[in-house]
């Protein structure tokens, strides 16, 4: 716990260092920059029997936020309430030091205004990014481990917030957190971890700031028609009894409705390779060593309905799905799929997702889309 105090510190030093160079850029822009330094306690949540009995300790941990906030007319946040937006690096411990070590993320995030009373502002925050463990599932020496098959994993986490300025550089922040680390199944066992936390935290302005007064801009409503396709692949390991690391993908096709120029609903059709997955819902001692799976046993079929929020170049999306053909039974019949798409070019973005049912990250995926809006 020591060393991961010293980390923190560190970590915040150069940090602030980096941020003295940004001054500048604040003092000539509308844009605010701050810095954001939180400490967090709460619990582990324990969502398998074995970690009821093994943690024995608080989740205790913390966070540093570069905030950018930008008020210029015309950009996405406009339509937003302003939200801020910017980089983070967060840590904690995980009730249980010698078994499940602690995690380390970094991530993009967005603050999400709520409402405001006064002076006192209520926001909710997502953020998603890359994650590291430093005490993985080994064989022989961390066997109590089941959260965690690798150093690299995925981060998620929700959050509500209130901030109360004390100064025009200085405010105080309560906040409530969710936070999530796996690694898609990538290598296993992937239980994945998750912690509700309290926290207390103060915001730093790198010049004087003062919360303006809000006008509320409501995005020009759209009857843009898009297609959208896109391809993807990832690599998991299907059980914690065989080590073989997989191919699994898919091919998507869908068609989004906007409503307005931020945000689009729409229906799709799924066609997904999961590797190994028929030995991803049977235990070791119900497997047949003689047989013979083929590349029909991975593939699942299924249809989805979808939301996309667009943020400048970058677009979140959430769909909810059910399959509608296997060949091995999933483990539920319904999916999900969270995921980030950023644009490249005029018609191509880069994507990343996560494919999960609603209990396990199935895997995690990297690929390449196309959109051709053919009704402006």
């Amino acid at each position: 716990m020591i060393c991961l105090y010293k980390r923190f510190w560190i970590y915040l030093l150069l940090t602030s260092s980096f941020c003295v160079a940004e001054i500048a850029a604040a003092q000539n822009d509308s844009t605010r920059y701050a810095i954001e330094v939180k400490y967090h306690q709460g619990i582990v949540v324990p969502h398998h029997t074995s970690m009821t009995y093994l943690i024995n300790d608080y989740a205790r941990g913390g966070e540093i936020n570069l905030i950018r906030q930008r008020h210029k007319a015309g950009l996405w946040e406009s339509y937003l309430n302003r939200p801020e937006t910017g980089i983070g690096f967060w840590f904690s411990s995980f009730g249980r030091p010698d078994i499940y070590g602690e995690g380390f993320a970094i991530y993009p995030f967005i603050n999400f205004r709520l409402f405001q009373l006064g002076k006192l502002n209520a926001k909710y925050k997502v953020a998603l990014g890359l994650g590291y463990a430093n005490k993985p599932f080994k064989v022989g020496e961390n066997t109590y481990n089941t959260v965690f098959g690798s150093h690299l994993n995925a981060y998620v986490g929700f959050g509500l917030r209130l901030d109360y300025p004390l100064t025009e550089r200085l405010a105080l922040s309560g906040n409530f957190s969710l936070n999530h680390l796996s690694n898609g199944s990538a290598r296993k066992p992937n239980n994945g971890i998750n912690t509700a936390t309290l926290a207390l935290g103060a915001t730093y302005d790198l010049v004087p700031y003062k919360e303006p007064e809000y006008k509320r801009v409501r995005p020009e409503a759209s009857k843009a028609r898009e297609w959208i396709a896109g391809v993807s692949a990832g690599r998991n390991q299907a059980a914690a009894y065989n080590p073989t690391i997989y191919w699994s993908g898919s091919i998507t096709a869908s068609h989004l409705w906007y409503k307005t120029e931020v945000k689009a609903y729409g229906i799709g059709l799924d066609l997904i390779k999961f590797g190994g997955a028929p030995l991803a819902s049977k235990n070791f001692q119900d497997i047949d060593e003689h047989t013979d799976y083929s590349f029909s046993d991975d593939l699942y079929a299924g249809v989805f309905g979808m939301m996309e929020s667009h943020l400048g170049s970058t677009a979140l999306y959430l769909a909810l799905g059910g399959y509608i053909y296997h060949k091995t039974e999933p483990r539920q019949p319904v999916y999900a799929r969270l995921g980030v798409r950023q644009k490249i070019a005029a018609n191509i973005f880069g994507h990343f997702g996560i494919k999960a049912n609603f209990f396990t990250a199935e895997f995690i995926e990297f690929g390449l889309g196309y959109r051709w809006r053919y009704k402006q």
